[in-house]
């Protein structure tokens, strides 16, 4: 069996589109490979917008302080292997494979119990994961929490820290219509008598988090409250910012973008101060320097190129619209800006299009390479409310083609990540990952 062979059968025969609630599943999964999730010390991240670039935060802090680290992300922008990383790089195929086997013949067990016990997608992967940093010898794990948090196939950690970034309106379908019903589901991971930390402070959500804390005996953080940022300085891939929380910290530099990215570099810096008086080490301020400086997240108002400069933003969600909002106006006050936008049709197409289509001098809608995405034509008249200038071309390489051929300097590539992972394969790259043609 190829890599290429595995993933189509984890597509096809574990589909991403299957979500039914419950940590049975990876409960029994997880047993029947020896539990190899409580084989390192981890923190555990969760929230509507932030969790993956506090995640890797942690991921990189955790590294420079000298350990061997796992760090398990969702979704990935062009391919699969970004999920599962080891010291922030990629692993052999052959590992991959070799986890694959022994997760899947435990599968397949599971499968003959019938159709409420068959692992999913995010089941499986996650599966492998934890056998992945199992047999690496990972000595820490930054987990990112794949939706919501307490059927979360990743609940089943033991973690030192919970983390809980933000809570917005996400999902709704599946966690609630108000944000104190999603803050009770990001709660669950929360776990009796471990640390919390939160960076959330709306009243609503935030007094959840505090009743679940009491019910767990778990000492909460707040942001506001117990740890804050400030003297904020903000320049293209040069940010720097001040933080006061288990420790001081002045003139942190930041190569991450936005206004929001000071608020998930706080988040996880609290988290981190707590997971190393957890574990009995000592914070090292030079480690803590070179970690936030060096940490990058694909797909996160992320630039590249000159002759158009290309900036990829997965602005999926109406908060994250709200963050790609703030930063254009901060970083790109006064351009000429043209945008290649496409959104799931699970989404809040009218909260994200209200938002950044008038940024736009000239708009392109496109269809995001996912089956959650057979509605394109939907997307164009709603965005066609808000900006005057607006096409539609379902092919996004065609779309992107289109805009550089009418001389844009600056092209915005945004919405679904599905569609900012292909076209940034696209531009990076010349190509596409052959995974597209499986994943699509």
């Amino acid at each position: 069996m190829t890599y290429l062979e595995m993933l189509e059968y984890i597509y096809k025969e574990r589909p991403s589109g299957k979500i039914t609630l419950g940590l049975e599943r990876i409960i029994e999964l997880c047993e029947l490979l020896g539990n190899p999730q409580h084989s390192f010390r981890s923190v555990h991240v969760t929230g509507t917008n932030g969790k993956g670039s506090v995640t890797k935060l942690l991921s990189n802090l955790m590294i420079e302080h000298g350990f061997q680290t796992g760090a398990y992300y969702s979704p990935h922008l062009s391919s699969f292997k970004e999920r599962i990383l080891v010291n922030e790089e990629f692993v052999p195929d052959e590992l991959y494979l070799e986890c694959f086997k022994e997760v899947q013949k435990f599968a397949k067990q599971m499968d003959q119990k019938g159709e409420a016990h068959k692992p999913s997608f995010f089941e499986f992967t996650t599966a492998m994961a934890f056998c992945i940093f199992q047999r690496t010898k990972v000595e820490t794990g930054a987990i990112e929490v794949g939706l919501g948090g307490r059927f979360d196939a990743t609940n089943v950690l033991k973690s030192d820290v919970a983390v809980i970034v933000t809570v917005g309106y996400d999902h709704m379908h599946i966690l609630g219509d108000t944000l104190e019903k999603i803050a009770f589901e990001k709660a669950g991971i929360i776990k009796d008598s471990i640390p919390t930390v939160c960076g959330e402070t709306k009243p609503g959500p935030v007094e959840v988090i505090k009743k679940v804390c009491e019910e767990k005996r778990s000492e909460l953080h707040l942001l506001s409250r117990d740890f804050i940022y400030e003297n904020m300085q903000m320049k293209l891939n040069e940010n720097r910012f001040d933080f006061k929380g288990l420790k001081n910290f002045e003139g942190l530099e930041l190569t991450l973008n936005g206004e929001h990215q000071f608020l998930n570099a706080s988040v996880a810096l609290q988290t981190f101060l707590l997971f190393a008086d957890r574990m009995g080490f000592e914070v090292k301020e030079e480690a803590v320097r070179r970690a936030l400086k060096k940490t990058t997240h694909p797909g996160r108002f992320e630039v590249a190129g000159e002759k158009p400069r290309y900036i990829f933003d997965g602005a999926h969600n109406a908060p994250a619209a709200a963050s790609l909002k703030r930063a254009v106006n901060t970083y790109l006050q006064g351009e000429r800006l043209a945008g290649l936008v496409g959104i799931l049709d699970d989404k809040d197409k009218v909260g994200v299009l209200s938002q950044i289509a008038p940024l736009f001098e000239r708009l392109m809608i496109t269809r995001p390479v996912s089956h959650r995405a057979t509605n394109p034509q939907e997307t164009y008249e709603i965005a066609r409310s808000y900006n005057d200038n607006v096409s539609f071309e379902p092919d996004p390489v065609k779309a992107l083609e289109t805009l550089k051929e009418e001389g844009w300097s600056t092209i915005i590539i945004t919405g679904s990540l599905y569609l900012v992972g292909y076209v940034r394969d696209y531009v990076l790259d010349g190509k596409l990952e052959p995974e597209w043609t499986i994943a699509g």
